[in-house]
């Protein structure tokens, strides 16, 4: 049993798919107040997934891993995102659309700027530029 379901209608596309995530999503983060998202980023939502119902694009699937990534952070949790759910019979198309996670996350790597040298005297725990104490 999960903490909060959403229902979603089968065929839902990009726009009010991440329009439904932004609530969601901050919504959680303000209430939970969490110390780490662990964040599954299947690609069954895909349009063209085989068993999947709802119809995510590409740029879809990348709005909302940067989505998730960037919200997240700058609510200063950290996340560790993973690839699951997808299925097609291509296996380059599914890995290629979960590339996008990966894509993502180095964005916010560099956006974030999370490989920054700490200094001199860095925190008791220092990991990726968020600070632990």
């Amino acid at each position: 049993r999960s903490t909060r379901d959403v229902g979603l209608p089968d065929g839902m596309g990009d726009d009010d798919y991440l329009q439904v995530l932004a609530v969601e999503l901050t919504g959680m983060l303000g209430t939970f107040r969490p110390q780490l998202v662990l964040y599954d980023a299947g690609v069954d939502v895909h349009v063209k997934d085989s068993l999947g119902r709802l119809s995510l694009s590409d740029q879809g699937l990348s709005r909302r891993d940067l989505m998730v990534l960037d919200t997240c952070l700058a609510a200063g949790v950290p996340v560790a995102g993973y690839v699951g759910g997808g299925y097609a019979d291509d296996l380059t198309v599914l890995a290629d659309r979960h590339l996008h996670l990966h894509r993502a996350a180095l964005q916010m790597w560099a956006d974030y700027q999370l490989g920054a040298d700490p200094g001199p005297d860095p925190p008791a725990v220092w990991c990726g530029g968020l600070t632990y104490e």
